[in-house]
């Protein structure tokens, strides 16, 4: 929607590939999804690592943004999620103090301001299980000091989490919420696809195309950039082939398979509903790979490392 044009970014790339990629890409996008978070996904690791790299970047004067939705969003504090009840919740964004002068929404027309706080309009769609509480702001000093939050949300249950939130230091968002969904997606009957919905959809793009451009990364040669381009891969029309028999298809309209290492490692369990992977709590039993839990060692492991990072994971 705001002039770029997508890559896609496959984490089981040796780290030379990504490293190259990532030289080529101007910004890069977490988007929702459904898959665990644990440390020794393939996925986790390649995020990080691409993470780390957008730090150098931008602290060597190459901006390089980052934006995470819904499983992206979680990807950036993956230890400090708590259960929510948000699948397939139009809802609202409460404001903080913060929000009028932040990079995201400090453009944003006023009459859109005022309506996705409005539960007339309820243009911000939320779908997921998951969230981080405001709470935690002063409970954990370190995403205070990464993170600013933008606006809140209540579940279904009058739960409060953070729904926006951006770097202080370096052009990084999160939105809990879809703002891709309602110009692309009409199988779930409660994505908004409103004027106002798909303005909002349109101002966050803009916000994030304007910072990749500022970003100096480009491919090495013209035949390097049309080949990394998604053009080159056959979308499926999936809510047609798929979901025939479904009276609610609520995944995506269209949806690209690259190969078969695309699928997740640690998968996400059989239950419906709601982007998002589970969150690392000590009374959860991650699972391995051959689906048995994990040894209490390991789990001490995972808690340790989560524990000790900052502005990502």
């Amino acid at each position: 929607m705001g002039g770029g044009r997508a890559v896609p970014v496959r984490f089981y790339s040796s780290d030379s590939e990504l490293r190259r990629l990532f030289k080529s890409l101007n910004g890069l996008v977490f988007p929702g999804g459904l898959t665990w978070l644990w440390l020794d996904s393939p996925y986790v690791i390649a995020a990080r690592k691409l993470f780390n790299w957008a730090l150098e970047a931008n602290d060597k004067g190459n901006v390089f943004p980052i934006h995470g939705t819904c499983l992206g969003f979680q990807l950036r504090r993956n230890d400090l999620l708590v259960d929510t009840d948000s699948v397939a919740h139009p809802a609202t964004l409460i404001w903080t103090p913060q929000a009028a002068d932040s990079r995201l929404f400090g453009g944003l027309a006023p009459d859109l301001h005022d309506k996705l706080a409005d539960p007339k309009f309820n243009i911000a769609l939320e779908n997921h299980m998951y969230g981080i509480p405001p709470n935690f702001y002063q409970k954990y000093p370190i995403l205070a000091q990464w993170y600013k939050p933008l606006s809140t949300t209540l579940d279904r249950n009058g739960t409060e989490y953070i729904s926006t939130m951006e770097g202080i230091k370096y052009p990084f968002f999160g939105t809990q919420w879809h703002p891709e969904k309602p110009p692309y997606e009409f199988g779930m009957e409660e994505v908004p696809h409103s004027l106002d919905a798909i303005r909002v959809s349109q101002h966050l793009a803009n916000v994030f195309l304007e910072a990749a451009r500022m970003s100096s990364h480009k491919p090495e040669s013209k035949e390097e950039e049309l080949a990394m381009l998604i053009y080159d891969t056959a979308p499926i029309f999936s809510a047609r082939f798929e979901v025939m028999d479904e009276e609610n298809y609520d995944g995506p309209d269209i949806t690209y398979y690259f190969d078969q290492k695309d699928k997740p490692p640690h998968g996400p369990d059989d239950d419906e509903g709601g982007d998002g992977g589970g969150p690392a709590a000590p009374e959860q039993a991650p699972s391995s790979e051959d689906g048995e839990e994990l040894s209490e060692a390991k789990r001490e492991l995972h808690f340790k490392f989560w524990s000790t990072q900052g502005g990502f994971f």
